[in-house]
């Protein structure tokens, strides 16, 4: 019988780096069997860059979604809905591990369903990260204000031991994306073949 596999959760504020991170490691791991990356639904036109871990869905989709049980996670945000598909429970069973964009507010709640993840928080200085906002020129300037005033919501461990890693994104991203990859190699380096 197959051990279960690990979750990996992905947090950080707007702007730190967490897409960035993802499509980093998703390059540098190639066609990976035993790693798997969860798409994340999210009720946001389809503006999102195209790194393949985003379904941009209506509201009245996601609700219909939310009512069939279709997902293992769900949380809103800044006024998006966003959710993550019940197939990371199959993909865990059979031994995968798996990487999620998640929430820093939805954080303990997820800590309660998946007590074994290894949670990872994405921090960057406060100034990268309004710079970072900016430049996606995704949100409004009162968008950006908002989001700028959630960024210091504090994460505790809450008695993650070695399964609660900070990574400091404020240099090139090869620096973080590097750490990102040592991490996955530490928690399962019998399971990936990295080249």
């Amino acid at each position: 019988m197959l051990e279960p596999g690990q979750l990996f959760y992905l947090m950080g504020a707007s702007g730190a780096g967490k897409d960035s991170l993802i499509r980093y490691a998703r390059k540098h791991l190639g066609k990976q069997e035993s790693i798997m990356f969860a798409k994340r639904y999210i009720t946001r036109c389809a503006d999102i860059e195209g790194d393949g871990n985003h379904i941009p869905i209506l509201p009245g989709d996601f609700e219909l979604l939310l009512r069939n049980d279709h997902f293992a996670m769900h949380w809103m945000r800044h006024g998006f809905r966003y959710g993550i598909s019940k197939e990371i429970d199959r993909w865990i069973e059979k031994g995968k591990s798996v990487i999620i964009n998640g929430s820093r507010q939805y954080f303990s709640q997820a800590l309660k369903v998946y007590p074994g993840m290894h949670a990872i928080l994405v921090k960057a200085d406060r100034d990268l990260l309004f710079q970072r906002l900016q430049a996606r020129q995704r949100e409004s300037p009162a968008k950006i204000k908002e989001r700028m005033e959630q960024t210091n919501d504090v994460i505790r461990p809450e008695n993650q031991d070695k399964r609660f890693t900070i990574i400091k994104n404020n240099d090139s991203l090869e620096i973080a994306g590097e750490k990102f990859l040592k991490i996955l190699r530490t928690q399962h380096q019998d399971s990936f073949r990295f080249k």
